[in-house]
């Protein structure tokens, strides 16, 4: 009990100092609020554009849409929160960061995370509210007890699924000492492969996204549970409840690999 304590100081102390950081230059901090719920409305705006002047997209129609695009930027928002310090753990290794958190008594991915509470990142889990709330308005979601639990299952093992991808790509940087190539791919694919409905993408990126990078479960298994709407590949609709458990499996993965290139890093020096 009492090292939990401690951490739960030391994670609070980090979490001061970093939102202290960051309100240091209010005028980035408006910057930041003014472009992100843009970029976030435009994309759902987009949605709605290519639906009202084309067709649904291979059976979803933009009530759909916008509930699985909103349910897809709540663990997106999360992430950015909590775990933005694995985006960049190839320039830690460069400027000797990284050194710096194998010195100090304390488990080394802890301080990774906990060093850095990305308060400004809370503006995108904003436009993430709105525009799920706005999805569910649109299709009727009931907020039954049981549906409210699901959702708050399923956006935890999203966020974790995530952190397991930005946790593996920032270990190859033990090894390669550069991933920023990686870490901007792996953002696009997760932009791209929860903001549509998996279905319409080949049958190839679809077992991809289900069974290698299972980012399927962060939005589209789901969404086809709570929409009533047909799988791929004839899974049970019910593999939704699945997207928490999937969720802790790829991030003890990702911590079994994390810790298997701390035992083989070695600085990059001066």
């Amino acid at each position: 009990m009492a090292t939990i304590r401690h951490y739960y100081s030391v994670a609070a102390c980090f979490a001061r100092l970093a939102i202290q950081r960051q309100l240091e230059y209010p005028l980035f901090l408006f910057s930041w609020l003014l472009m992100i719920p843009i970029q976030y409305f435009s994309g759902i705006w987009v949605l709605k554009i290519i639906v009202d002047r084309f067709q649904p997209l291979n059976g979803w129609d933009f009530p759909e849409l916008a509930f699985i695009y909103g349910l897809g930027l709540l663990s997106h928002g999360i992430n950015v929160v909590l775990f933005i310090n694995t985006w960049h753990m190839d320039g830690m290794v460069i400027d000797g960061a990284f050194d710096r958190l194998l010195l100090r008594p304390m488990n080394v991915f802890f301080q990774l995370i906990a060093s850095y509470f990305n308060f400004i990142g809370l503006i995108d889990l904003i436009p993430g509210v709105l525009i799920f709330a706005y999805g569910c308005h649109l299709v009727g979601f009931e907020w039954t007890i049981m549906n409210i639990i699901k959702i708050i299952l399923v956006i935890i093992g999203g966020v974790l699924i995530r952190a397991a991808l930005f946790i593996t790509l920032g270990t190859i940087a033990f090894w390669t000492k550069r991933n920023a190539s990686m870490v901007g791919f792996a953002l696009s694919m997760l932009e791209r492969g929860t903001m549509y409905p998996l279905s319409i993408f080949p049958n190839l990126i679809q077992l991809l996204f289900t069974f290698l990078i299972p980012i399927g479960f962060i939005t589209f298994y789901p969404a086809i549970e709570f929409l009533g709407k047909s799988g791929e590949f004839g899974l049970p609709v019910r593999i939704a409840l699945w997207t928490p458990i999937i969720g802790i499996l790829c991030f003890w993965l990702s911590q079994r690999m994390f810790k298997f290139g701390l035992k083989n890093y070695e600085s990059a020096g001066s």
